[in-house]
């Protein structure tokens, strides 16, 4: 896969995951200005500035332009994203219940059990999010889990 995001270096609606998984900030941030001038959705520029945020921590960020982001589970995944990144766990818990992709809801519920410090809990929440997704999210989410939460890669 990651050969394969490598030679997309022309597409950068999938370089950015490269980019980002790989932690090569300012070419992502650089990369993320032509995507947002490229389209002229406030849907779609909202999803990328929301997905560059998450990957920053930026929570801030992602409030901005949440109001762009169409209702849905991308709308409740970035809003449950905001709320653990300001310590608000339960309500970041109920809100996972809105999101229908395993892998996101998942990953959603290994961020909350690290920020209350249940790391077994966010191991196991974070292997099962890497084992439920596919193709260029299961690279980054591999690259993710490899620097911030190694354990959830090891095979048991």
């Amino acid at each position: 896969m990651e050969k394969f995001l490598i030679k997309q270096h022309k597409n950068p609606d999938l370089y950015i995951s490269y980019l980002m998984a790989n932690n090569r900030t300012a070419e992502a941030e650089a990369l993320l200005e032509k995507l947002i001038a490229k389209y002229k959705s406030p849907a779609r520029r909202a999803l990328y500035t929301a997905m560059y945020a998450a990957h920053q921590k930026n929570t801030d960020a992602i409030k901005a332009v949440l109001t762009n982001i169409p209702a849905g589970q991308y709308r409740s995944y970035y809003e449950a994203a905001v709320l653990i990144g300001e310590g608000h766990l339960e309500e970041a818990r109920s809100l996972t219940a809105a999101v229908a992709k395993p892998w996101m809801r998942n990953s959603l519920l290994s961020e909350i059990e690290r920020a209350k410090g249940n790391r077994q809990e966010a191991i196991a929440y974070a292997r099962q999010a890497w084992q439920g997704c596919k193709g260029v999210q299961r690279y980054v989410s591999y690259k993710t889990y490899e620097r911030d939460l190694p354990e959830a890669l090891a095979i048991t």
